[in-house]
């Protein structure tokens, strides 16, 4: 994407924000990595397989009633359910016409 639409997006969502909430930036790489190495060496594996991870910690479900914008966290409900994961995963080695 070209950089000039990214900065024009984000200009558009800080608009958007309440008073007071701070401004959304994108995340550095550090950034972005960090809960990828925070769920594979910091957390218990227990604690953490099968649910959705964010910021460094287990994200919570968010209600379908419940806007879910750029700088708030959660995940629908939807989103952890396996018949879902199981038809994503049918459909993606149909895609790539693997079988993993």
């Amino acid at each position: 994407m070209d950089p000039s639409h990214v900065r024009k997006m984000i200009e558009q969502v800080n608009q958007q924000l309440e008073k007071g909430k701070a401004l959304f930036q994108l995340k550095t790489i550090p950034q972005g990595a960090a809960t990828s190495v925070w769920a594979g060496v910091v957390a218990r594996a227990d604690e953490i397989g099968g649910r959705y991870c964010e910021n460094c910690h287990v994200g919570h479900i968010v209600p379908d009633n419940v806007t879910i914008s750029v700088g708030s966290e959660g995940v629908r409900g939807y989103v952890l359910d396996p018949n879902n994961a199981e038809a994503l995963w049918k459909k993606s080695e149909e895609l790539v016409g693997e079988r993993f």
